[in-house]
């Protein structure tokens, strides 16, 4: 692993359907309530937290949650009047999903070793900038 201390792998945890758009390339942009310094590779985490009521649509339940379901490069976080959008690049879906707990914070960490074996243990985690 090609960490600073190579125990910890950055995350990001999302609601459903977003997390699985991510990491199949189908969004490319995501709109967020506050920014991030953050850029590079980061796991892509799938909220065990369902959608607000009435949003739900057709096939959102057979949605993987409380998952690592793959990673992908934020490019950029630009601001969108009163939002921040993410900027996706790069995306990767594990063959098989990883069980994890989330977290809102942005990154969050999970154990190196979580990740052994699949595409994150090849590539350099990304970090926030200026840290």
């Amino acid at each position: 692993m090609k960490e600073r201390n190579g125990s910890r792998y950055p995350a990001i945890s999302l609601q459903q359907p977003n997390a699985d758009r991510i990491v199949r390339g189908e969004k490319r942009r995501d709109s967020r309530s506050r920014p991030t310094r953050f850029r590079g590779w980061i796991l892509v985490h799938a909220s065990q937290t369902p959608r607000r009521e009435g949003a739900e649509r057709p096939g959102d339940a057979d949605l993987e949650r409380g998952k690592i379901l793959g990673m992908v490069q934020l490019a950029d976080c630009v601001r969108d009047g009163d939002a921040w959008i993410y900027v996706w690049k790069n995306p990767r879906r594990f063959r098989t999903a990883i069980p994890c707990r989330g977290h809102y914070s942005i990154p969050f960490y999970v154990p190196a070793k979580l990740v052994a074996g699949t595409p994150a243990a090849r590539v350099t985690p990304g970090s926030l900038a200026g840290a």
